[in-house]
């Protein structure tokens, strides 16, 4: 039952993802930059790396399966490119344009990238500019929607790997 609901969830947040897509493109790419500016899409980006540690053990590199590494070397920009298409509906449900650009220019701040880079770097003008944003409007309402948000990002994240990982087993089993 949970697995059916899991997927009745993701086939409502790709229909709505693309049917938002379609209406503006423009709230679309300032979605990606705050993924970009917040470091989410750098997890992904270590997870793929990671998924290929893990194919490179369970599926050493051959001259039968060179055409699959080939693949999924080069496959990487795109594979983040569909995880951002099914990031993008997340926040645009959940958050108002305004609110988007507000948390887009905190982290795109020095404070904000200080934060990601390494928050014990942070200096005191810059730990009170993380303070004032986690104390504001949309630091209260992020940290509100924190569950709804981890439980729909966990949703698209399960999808985005488990289809990764057939995919790499596919393309390297000889």
């Amino acid at each position: 039952m949970k697995k059916v609901k899991g997927i009745v969830f993701l086939f409502f947040s790709l229909l709505i993802g693309i049917s938002i897509n379609a209406q503006d493109s423009g709230l679309t790419q300032k979605v990606g930059a705050y993924l970009e500016a917040n470091g989410t899409m750098m997890q992904y980006s270590d997870a793929y790396g990671q998924l290929l540690i893990l194919m490179e053990k369970q599926y050493p590199r051959s001259e039968a399966n060179a055409n699959g590494w080939l693949f999924l070397e080069r496959n990487k920009p795109k594979a983040l490119l569909e995880i951002k298409d099914l990031l993008v509906p997340i926040y645009i449900q959940n958050f108002t344009e305004a609110e988007l650009n507000a948390m887009s220019d905190f982290y795109t701040s020095d404070a904000g990238k200080q934060l990601i880079a390494d928050k014990s770097g942070l200096s005191e003008e810059q730990r009170i500019t993380v303070q004032d944003f986690f104390y504001s409007e949309i630091g209260q309402k992020l940290n509100t929607k924190k569950a709804q948000l981890t439980q729909e990002i966990e949703a698209v994240s399960e999808y985005w790997s488990k289809d990764l990982y057939q995919t790499a087993v596919l393309l390297l089993k000889e």
